[in-house]
């Protein structure tokens, strides 16, 4: 209950759902941009895309391999999810919690950093 308490008041101190979900857009919109800089591109289209979890295509190139892609992100303090929910390989990235645009554009530069060091020039599907 105090944990509950406690996570009511942190909600209302940002400014309720609107604040929350001004956030959660922003989080959502620093990290399609970075990622589209990076040659990914997003599984939805943006009217469709809800800001709180976005699924990836996968790097099309013959390098990528999501496990070593899931471990070289996590040891740079990022957790990707596989994009178990389609028939075609992908990965999804979060963006709600307490985090905002700084850490997003961090997991942007992480991923940045896997792709260097698994030899891989570019987000670019194999669509």
């Amino acid at each position: 209950m105090i944990a509950l308490a406690e996570a009511v008041t942190q909600f209302v101190e940002e400014g309720g759902q609107p604040a929350r979900l001004a956030r959660y857009t922003d989080n959502c919109k620093t990290l399609v941009d970075g990622m589209k800089a990076l040659g990914f591109k997003a599984f939805l289209r943006p009217e469709f895309q809800a800001p709180i979890i976005v699924t990836f295509h996968a790097p099309g190139h013959q390098a990528y391999e999501f496990k070593r892609f899931y471990d070289a992100s996590k040891q740079r303090g990022f957790i990707l999810y596989p994009g178990k929910l389609t028939q075609l390989e992908t990965f999804r990235v979060g963006c709600i919690g307490a985090i905002g645009r700084n850490e997003m554009q961090q997991a942007v530069n992480a991923v940045a950093d896997t792709l260097r060091e698994m030899g891989i020039p570019n987000g670019t599907p194999a669509l």
